[in-house]
């Protein structure tokens, strides 16, 4: 068995001619190592997946679904769908077992693809990987890997998958909508709670899934989130056995899991168990920009699973192949980050205390205050509150803090070979967070907003090159008409003057329009309230 991924790919022997056995026979050629996904079992609440590596050591992978789901919904769904979609969560979780092997072949024998659906995991797979090549120096071909599938098709399974696109109804009727919005604790999925409830869902229903089982009921933030929002909740969650996991990473180093997509496809099978009609996901626009690095022809995107790229062929992958009347959607993929944490400010100042956006966290219980992913968030809320009052929050002030000033100039794309060459060369941190535009402008704001305080600027403010930010002011007022909003979010032209209806315009020009007014009136408001 291969013991590190440096053995799976042997350079050709350097003579001229292969060489021979004792006989004088070419010896036969050895087949690349590969990953097999062997096959899973549904043991409600317990779904189990096996792997195995060269089909010599098995790994196996727990899901399990959520408690709130009674056991006889298992029976109303068909039996046939309920599999496929539990095959799909199953290829995804995949993408961590490779990450401990580097495999260039995987084989399915759980399930069946066809020629369609075989190429949508190769192109998944490879654009999931390309984060891992950097950091283990695996080439372009490396990561395309191949895909076989020895899985016999079912006589069935073309009257539940592989049909044409279908339009989930209803689709006009916001209040008759049974909306699935997954919860990830932070900003972005409380804006589109906010948002669905402005546009008239009557009670959208959290999903949550945890990395382990006791991950929801051990954070008082995501539990005070859910009880404030007054919607209900489903929590299911993920064992990936990491034990096993670091005994065979040998010298690889695992990064850039598809969390977004395995949510995703978790989302898929709770809404064909329980009816639901959309998913509604929370990511944004900036997500569209990857790290500045490319592995070959491939771009480095460590949030690729939460743009528009995946977003749409997840769609249309869910449509043809799972679900035809389950509708996958992000609500913010119109918007960038900076408006986002407007409208969070706005709309739901009331979960301040209790959002979390920080990878490492104490059990999704205080922020770090050390990461990336913190000061970004900090320099966000900065651009519409106070710092100090921001800092109320985190339990710190990261704008004073001189540890933290790298952290910031990376996020403003500031190159530590190059101060100069901002947002060019730099490579952005690999972390779930905007663009270095967006950064300049949040910290510009913030730093507008401070000259007018008695308590001077924090250090970060005085000491950043930020001048440029009012040069990106035009964000605030910027549409992407690139997403997936359905109808019934959509505001009707001519009721713009709530704030419900100026938060999701998208198709005509005269939408738009009014939309890139009110962001402009949004900010005139907010430059003569700071004078």
């Amino acid at each position: 068995m291969v013991s590190s991924y440096l053995e799976g790919f042997d350079l050709p022997p350097s003579s001229d001619e292969e060489e021979e056995d004792e006989d004088g026979l070419q010896p036969e050629c050895t087949p690349l190592p590969f990953l097999r996904f062997k096959t899973f079992q549904v043991d409600w609440p317990r779904i189990r997946f096996v792997y195995t590596d060269c089909d010599e050591v098995e790994i196996h992978s727990q899901c399990f679904l959520p408690d709130e789901l009674p056991q006889g919904l298992y029976s109303a769904a068909p039996l046939k769908q309920v599999e496929v979609a539990v095959l799909h969560i199953g290829l995804v979780v995949l993408a961590w077992y490779w990450m401990s092997c580097g495999h260039q072949r995987i084989v399915i024998s759980a399930g069946h693809l066809n020629e369609e659906q075989v190429a949508w995991w190769e192109w998944f797979y490879a654009q999931c990987f390309a984060e891992f090549a950097i950091f283990n120096g695996f080439t372009e071909e490396q990561i395309r890997v191949s895909v076989e599938v020895d899985a016999p098709q079912q006589l069935d399974e073309g009257c539940l998958v592989h049909g044409p696109e279908q339009k989930p109804t209803p689709s006009s009727d916001s209040s008759q909508a049974r909306v699935l919005c997954l919860l990830g604790g932070g900003k972005d999925s409380l804006v589109v709670h906010q948002m669905l409830q402005d546009a008239g869902v009557r009670s959208p229903t959290w999903l949550y899934v945890g990395d382990g089982r006791k991950e929801f009921q051990g954070s008082w933030r995501l539990q005070t989130v859910v009880q404030r929002s007054g919607s209900s909740v489903l929590v299911m969650a993920h064992d990936f056995q990491t034990e096993a996991l670091a005994k065979r990473r040998s010298r690889l180093q695992p990064c850039g899991h598809p969390w977004a997509a395995l949510v995703g496809f978790d989302a898929v099978l709770v809404a064909i168990l329980s009816g639901f009609d959309y998913i509604a996901v929370g990511n944004e626009r900036s997500a569209n920009y990857g790290n500045n690095l490319r592995v070959g022809s491939i771009e480095v995107n460590h949030q690729f699973d939460k743009s528009f790229g995946f977003e749409s062929r997840m769609h249309r992958y869910i449509r043809r192949h799972l679900a035809p009347g389950t509708y996958y959607f992000s609500a913010l993929q119109h918007l960038w980050e900076v408006q986002i944490a407007w409208l969070f400010c706005q709309r739901s100042a009331g979960f301040l205390d209790a959002f979390m956006s920080c990878n490492d966290s104490n059990g999704l219980n205080e922020w770090c205050c050390d990461c990336d992913k913190c000061c970004f968030v900090f320099a966000l809320l900065a651009a519409w509150l106070s710092s100090a009052e921001v800092a109320k929050y985190f339990g710190k002030n990261l704008l004073e803090n001189p540890k933290l000033l790298q952290n910031f100039r990376s996020l403003l794309g500031i190159s530590s070979q190059d101060p100069g060459d901002r947002g060019r060369t730099a490579v952005k941190p690999f972390e779930c967070v905007g663009t270095p535009d967006e950064v300049l402008l949040s910290l510009w704001l913030a730093r507008e907003a401070s000259s007018f305080s008695p308590d001077g600027l924090p250090l970060a403010l005085a000491s950043l090159p930020l001048d440029e930010g009012r040069e990106h002011v035009d964000l605030l007022s910027q549409y992407n008409p690139e997403n997936l909003l359905p109808d019934w979010l959509v505001p009707k032209e001519g009721a713009v003057e709530s704030l419900q209806d100026k938060l999701a315009f998208h198709g005509s020009a005269t939408l738009e329009q009014k939309w890139k007014s009110f962001w402009s009136d949004v900010m005139s408001e907010t430059l003569r309230i700071r004078q």
